[in-house]
């Protein structure tokens, strides 16, 4: 198993690692019990409808990993699967990408994400040679944006309508960090 990444934080013991098929089971769970709020702001949350949804989901994220498209980890807690984080988007000829994450309810508030991200834009810079990771939130995702200001990334801009979900268009924030 490749691990990206290993850290404890409040007492949790965390990884960053290659997702793997025999997660799918308790990924899938997670998602089903946290359907309501994952989908309100990944609308794929509400698509992913058997566990066999998210076996086809992790071997599509390996195999972009393989072709050098995205780097998906799945952020294990103790061992046990809790959420994503990764990048996509990858532009090696401009030397950048985007970050995108999830995690399970259970394990929001305690500094695990922030951190996961941060691991992943070091790994990003120092071993992959990036120069710029964006990250991209829903201007009503307060979460998910404070992570980005918590880590000090640049506020771009409000991307209005940027992105149609739920019939509706919604404004996305662009935040940026570049390699110092």
């Amino acid at each position: 198993m490749f691990t990206c990444c290993e850290f404890e934080i409040n007492g949790y013991e965390v990884k960053l690692a290659l997702p793997e098929v025999k997660y799918a089971d308790k990924l899938y769970d997670i998602i089903a019990h946290d359907r309501a709020e994952l989908a309100h702001f990944l609308p794929w949350a509400g698509k992913m409808s058997a566990v066999e949804d998210e076996v086809d989901f992790i071997k599509g994220m390996r195999n972009d990993f393989a072709q050098y498209r995205k780097l998906p980890l799945v952020i294990l807690v103790n061992e046990q699967p809790a959420g994503m984080v990764d990048l996509h988007t990858i532009k090696w000829k401009n030397e950048s990408a985007e970050i995108g994450y999830w995690l399970s309810q259970a394990y929001q508030k305690k500094g695990i994400m922030t951190e996961a991200v941060r691991r992943l834009v070091a790994f990003s810079f120092n071993e992959l040679g990036l120069h710029q990771v964006k990250l991209l939130a829903d201007h009503n995702n307060l979460a998910s944006r404070a992570i980005a200001e918590r880590l000090n990334f640049t506020h771009v801009a409000l991307l209005k309508d940027e992105v149609k979900y739920h019939g509706k268009f919604c404004d996305m924030d662009l935040y940026t960090m570049i390699k110092q």
